[in-house]
Protein backbone atom coordinates (compact mmCIF):
# COMPACT_ATOMS: atom_id res chain seq x y z
CA UNK A 1 0.00 0.00 0.00
CA UNK A 2 1.56 3.14 -1.04
CA UNK A 3 2.46 6.25 1.40
CA UNK A 4 0.01 8.45 3.14
CA UNK A 5 -3.08 5.84 1.53
CA UNK A 6 -4.67 3.81 4.20
CA UNK A 7 -3.11 2.22 6.96
CA UNK A 8 -1.48 -0.84 5.96
CA UNK A 9 -4.90 -3.03 6.25
CA UNK A 10 -5.79 -5.48 3.92
CA UNK A 11 -9.17 -6.73 4.73
CA UNK A 12 -10.30 -9.33 6.80
CA UNK A 13 -7.79 -12.05 5.58
CA UNK A 14 -4.84 -9.51 5.51
CA UNK A 15 -2.06 -8.53 8.11
CA UNK A 16 0.13 -5.78 8.31
CA UNK A 17 3.21 -8.29 7.93
CA UNK A 18 5.08 -6.58 10.55
CA UNK A 19 7.72 -8.59 12.64
CA UNK A 20 7.78 -6.68 15.59
CA UNK A 21 10.29 -9.15 17.53
CA UNK A 22 12.64 -8.41 15.16
CA UNK A 23 15.12 -5.75 16.39
CA UNK A 24 15.72 -2.69 14.61
CA UNK A 25 18.31 -2.56 11.58
CA UNK A 26 19.67 1.09 10.61
CA UNK A 27 18.60 0.36 7.16
CA UNK A 28 16.38 -2.10 5.55
CA UNK A 29 16.11 -3.35 1.79
CA UNK A 30 14.47 -0.05 0.78
CA UNK A 31 16.93 1.71 2.69
CA UNK A 32 14.15 2.74 4.96
CA UNK A 33 14.97 1.40 8.45
CA UNK A 34 11.17 2.57 10.07
CA UNK A 35 8.67 1.68 6.75
CA UNK A 36 7.97 -1.54 9.09
CA UNK A 37 6.60 0.68 11.95
CA UNK A 38 4.41 2.58 8.91
CA UNK A 39 0.97 0.81 9.35
CA UNK A 40 1.07 0.62 13.06
CA UNK A 41 1.74 4.35 13.21
CA UNK A 42 -0.71 5.33 10.63
CA UNK A 43 -3.21 2.95 12.93
CA UNK A 44 -2.71 4.94 16.29
CA UNK A 45 -2.71 8.68 14.37
CA UNK A 46 -6.16 7.35 12.48
CA UNK A 47 -7.19 6.86 16.25
CA UNK A 48 -5.46 9.58 17.73
CA UNK A 49 -8.56 12.08 17.19
CA UNK A 50 -11.14 12.68 19.76
CA UNK A 51 -13.76 13.12 17.28
CA UNK A 52 -12.67 9.67 15.73
CA UNK A 53 -12.99 7.80 19.15
CA UNK A 54 -16.29 9.73 19.49
CA UNK A 55 -17.46 8.66 16.50
CA UNK A 56 -15.88 4.58 16.98
CA UNK A 57 -17.91 4.85 20.50
CA UNK A 58 -21.12 6.22 18.66
CA UNK A 59 -20.85 3.02 16.37
CA UNK A 60 -20.48 0.71 18.60
CA UNK A 61 -23.66 1.39 20.31
CA UNK A 62 -25.88 -0.33 17.96
CA UNK A 63 -25.12 -2.49 15.02
CA UNK A 64 -24.81 0.25 12.21
CA UNK A 65 -25.53 4.12 11.83
CA UNK A 66 -25.47 6.21 8.95
CA UNK A 67 -23.79 9.46 8.74
CA UNK A 68 -26.64 11.58 9.74
CA UNK A 69 -27.06 10.05 13.02
CA UNK A 70 -23.54 10.68 14.21
CA UNK A 71 -23.25 14.49 13.08
CA UNK A 72 -26.63 14.57 15.18
CA UNK A 73 -24.22 13.58 18.22
CA UNK A 74 -21.06 15.62 16.90
CA UNK A 75 -20.42 19.32 17.26
CA UNK A 76 -18.80 19.55 13.84
CA UNK A 77 -19.80 20.08 10.48
CA UNK A 78 -21.23 17.19 8.06
CA UNK A 79 -18.25 17.70 5.52
CA UNK A 80 -15.97 17.30 9.16
CA UNK A 81 -17.59 14.11 10.26
CA UNK A 82 -17.40 12.60 6.68
CA UNK A 83 -13.66 13.22 6.25
CA UNK A 84 -13.38 11.81 9.79
CA UNK A 85 -15.45 8.46 8.71
CA UNK A 86 -13.12 8.30 5.60
CA UNK A 87 -9.52 7.88 8.08
CA UNK A 88 -11.11 5.09 10.40
CA UNK A 89 -12.40 3.40 7.05
CA UNK A 90 -9.11 3.52 5.05
CA UNK A 91 -7.35 1.80 8.16
CA UNK A 92 -10.42 -1.09 8.52
CA UNK A 93 -11.63 0.08 11.86
CA UNK A 94 -15.62 1.08 10.20
CA UNK A 95 -16.93 -0.62 7.83
CA UNK A 96 -19.22 1.26 5.04
CA UNK A 97 -22.62 -1.03 3.87
CA UNK A 98 -24.67 0.55 1.25
CA UNK A 99 -28.31 -0.52 0.16
CA UNK A 100 -29.90 1.11 -2.07
CA UNK A 101 -29.89 4.93 -1.16
CA UNK A 102 -28.73 4.17 2.16
CA UNK A 103 -24.55 4.38 3.57
CA UNK A 104 -24.46 2.91 6.80
CA UNK A 105 -21.31 2.50 9.54
CA UNK A 106 -20.26 -0.53 11.30
CA UNK A 107 -17.26 -1.03 13.56
CA UNK A 108 -14.85 -3.22 12.36
CA UNK A 109 -14.36 -5.28 15.40
CA UNK A 110 -12.19 -7.96 14.15
CA UNK A 111 -10.02 -5.16 12.73
CA UNK A 112 -9.90 -3.60 16.28
CA UNK A 113 -9.23 -6.83 17.59
CA UNK A 114 -6.04 -7.19 15.72
CA UNK A 115 -4.66 -3.62 16.72
CA UNK A 116 -4.67 -4.48 20.20
CA UNK A 117 -2.70 -7.90 19.28
CA UNK A 118 -0.17 -5.71 17.47
CA UNK A 119 0.07 -3.29 20.22
CA UNK A 120 0.47 -5.61 23.02
CA UNK A 121 2.97 -7.11 20.89
CA UNK A 122 4.96 -4.08 20.24
CA UNK A 123 4.74 -2.38 23.64
CA UNK A 124 5.72 -6.11 24.95
CA UNK A 125 8.30 -5.62 22.62
CA UNK A 126 10.11 -2.88 24.56
CA UNK A 127 9.31 -4.70 28.22
CA UNK A 128 11.11 -7.31 26.54
CA UNK A 129 14.42 -5.22 25.55
CA UNK A 130 14.97 -3.69 29.00
CA UNK A 131 17.97 -6.25 29.81
CA UNK A 132 19.70 -6.27 26.59
CA UNK A 133 22.79 -3.71 26.66
CA UNK A 134 22.39 -1.12 23.84
CA UNK A 135 25.69 0.17 21.73
CA UNK A 136 24.62 3.40 20.14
Amino acid sequence: MGKGKGCGWHGSAGTLDVDLADPVVADDEHGRCCDHFDPLARAFKALGHPARLMILKKLSSQSSHCCGDICSTLPLAQSTVSQHLKVLKDCGFIQLETAGQQSRYTVNFERLTQFLGENNAFFESLRDRRGETHTD
